[in-house]
């Protein structure tokens, strides 16, 4: 297990070097604690009426406006819909031409809600940093300016999945069994990565820190023009860092919570992750959203009815393998669940599916091309 207080040295991971195939990392890609990784990272974009990507300042609840933080200027909103955040483009003064940056500003609001809020968005950075891993957004930036809490990451040239799988459109698609092995594996391995974080108590042992995402659903899978894969949005996270009191243990996108969340204390552990991943595997698969439910009554009853006891009839050519992966950890009951995310991600590399993760990475990025639209400059 890695500790979550080590700094950026990366340290092989002997396990993970058995799924390499199917864990495809672009040779250029650095970890994600280094601050000058090349790629150009940018969520799907929509530009505001009249297309005012030249906007210099943004204005949150209370009409502050900010025009700068520190020397990242803000040059454009994004569409990303979020209760709790705004999210803006950026450049850094010193780049003004460069391939910019994502900033995310915290919707600040009063009392003990306001402080939860700021306390699970501090939690967020310290997973970010926590991390090292190239499908995690580097963090370039983070703090506080003038009460505004904010972090500055990645901008991802590209859209995210549920975009490519047509989640918001009339017309789903399913991808390529081999496409969709792929992208799994790579959100599986940050998801290993963060639940086998630890740190040292204080009795000088390493101890899980029972890191959980909570979020893993289409919507926080981004993807880019170059056939990277990205796991976003760590608001909903849940570990030893975060008080009790702070924890939101509803929070999250309920169309893809684990049937677990839905008893009283709604507690969430790595199983329940395991279930969001396959969840996720199982819709780009079949082209069909489980459930589109956005009250917890709707998604209940649907995950409730849903039959996956024989997902090779459902998806013609699934093998044996890629159906485990699916099934078992679709089960309602977590115990039945894979123990871990490396179990997934090993079983993941074992179907006939994950040959040529290369080739599926260039294939993605030609489907993420398509999607997106020309590139913006």
């Amino acid at each position: 297990m890695r500790r979550a207080s080590d700094a950026h040295p990366h340290v092989a991971n002997p396990k993970v070097a058995q799924v390499a195939q199917v864990v495809e990392i672009p040779p250029s890609a650095t970890t994600a604690g280094d601050a000058d990784r090349g790629a150009a990272w940018e969520r799907e974009i929509h530009p505001t009426p009249g297309g005012q990507h030249a906007l210099g300042r943004c204005t949150l609840p209370g009409e502050m406006e900010l025009q700068h933080l520190g020397r990242y200027r803000l040059v454009a909103p994004l569409a990303v819909e979020s209760r709790v955040s705004r999210f803006f483009l950026a450049n850094h003064d010193d780049e003004p031409d460069g391939p910019g940056y994502v900033v995310k500003l915290l919707v600040a609001t009063r009392g003990a809600e306001g402080d939860a809020r700021r306390a699970r968005f501090e939690h967020e950075v310290r997973l970010l940093r926590a991390l090292n891993h190239p499908a995690v957004p580097t963090v370039h930036a983070a703090g506080e300016q003038d009460g505004q809490p904010y972090i500055v990451m990645d901008r991802i040239d590209g859209v995210d999945l549920a975009t490519l799988c047509g989640h918001r459109s009339e017309t789903p698609r399913a991808l390529a069994k081999e496409l969709a092995v792929y992208v799994l594996a790579q959100i599986v391995d940050v998801v290993r990565q963060l639940h086998e974080l630890e740190i040292v108590d204080d009795s000088g042992r390493a101890v899980s820190l029972q890191a959980v995402h909570r979020d893993i659903c289409p919507a926080n899978v981004l993807c880019s023009r170059t056939g990277d894969v990205v796991l976003t949005d760590f608001g909903s996270a849940r570990s030893r860092w975060l008080a009790r009191e702070h924890d939101d243990p509803r929070g999250g996108t309920l169309a893809y919570q684990a049937p677990e969340r839905w008893l009283a204390d709604g507690q969430a552990d790595a199983r329940s992750d395991l279930f969001a991943l396959a969840l996720v595997l199982w819709e780009i698969l079949r082209g069909q959203r489980c459930t589109s439910a956005d009250d917890e009554a709707g998604a209940r009853d649907a995950i409730a009815r849903f039959d996956v006891s024989h997902p090779a009839r459902r998806v013609p050519g699934l093998s044996p393998k890629l159906g485990e992966v699916v099934r078992k950890n679709l089960d309602r009951d977590p115990a039945r669940r894979y123990e871990d995310a490396y179990q997934m991600l090993q079983r993941l590399a074992q179907a006939p599916e994950a040959q040529g993760a290369e080739r599926a990475r260039v294939a993605l990025g030609e489907l993420v091309t398509q999607a997106a639209g020309p590139a913006r400059s």
